[in-house]
């Protein structure tokens, strides 16, 4: 439990004592998925609140909780990601400079807006089909992708560099089969987030050459926003 705690600490803005050392990352990171399962408690629950009124005032409740209860973490990721890529023309140097500056800019702002923008219709249009069950499932199956991604090489000094090293390999296959078995039940599309993890792993593999704190954030937001058009199918 004391992973449990520290994986809350680190994935949320939920108040939690400090357990372990920093470093611990091999007792924190199995625990990631049980937070994805947390936030998407809140998030299913503002939805329901919102939508007894109207299912527009649902999905803005659910997106305002789904950033309020992350701090904005993994969003500030995408922000920054988008920034890099977009001023580094093939200059790792400016790259890895951007993606360190806490400054955000053009392609940051718009990919914030296009993550609000895209979950608050896509949330809008679960609430109609009152797909609740599958969109619990959602931030789960994306705070999986995080056991995976890790494995790259760090670009960056911080949390990207706490996890070299680190091997939770069977913890993370017996998630994935847990999150097979559940999705079969409740949205058997969620599925296709092996897919989304793998081509993540990809682009980072072969296109930004690593990964950092940064780097998971954004592929945690992009996996949510893929798997809520793919819930609608």
């Amino acid at each position: 439990m004391q992973g449990l705690i520290e994986a809350l600490r680190w994935m949320t803005v939920l108040p939690m004592p400090k357990q372990m050392e920093e470093g611990d990352m091999k007792n924190i990171l199995p625990w990631l998925p049980v937070t994805g399962l947390i936030v998407g408690l809140f998030v299913v629950l503002a939805c329901y609140l919102g939508a007894l009124f109207d299912p527009w005032l649902g999905a803005l409740l659910g997106v305002f909780i789904w950033l309020l209860i992350t701090g904005g973490l993994h969003a500030d990721g995408l922000a920054d990601l988008s920034d890099a890529l977009g001023a580094r023309h093939a200059d790792k140097e400016r790259f890895i400079a951007v993606l360190k500056d806490p400054h955000i800019g053009t392609f940051g702002v718009l990919g914030l807006v296009f993550l609000v923008a895209s979950k608050l219709v896509l949330l809008k249009l679960l609430i109609d089909l009152e797909a609740w069950w599958g969109l619990l499932l959602i931030p789960v199956w994306a705070r999986l992708g995080v056991l995976f991604w890790y494995r790259l090489p760090a670009l960056t000094e911080g949390f990207g560099a706490l996890l070299a090293g680190v091997d939770i390999s069977y913890q993370a296959y017996i998630w994935l089969t847990c999150l097979m078995f559940l999705s079969l039940f409740l949205g058997t599309h969620l599925w296709l987030a092996i897919v989304i993890i793998y081509a993540w792993d990809c682009f980072l593999k072969y296109h930004v050459k690593g990964m950092n704190g940064d780097c998971l954030g954004a592929g945690i937001e992009c996996t949510e926003v893929v798997l809520l058009g793919l819930l609608l199918l």
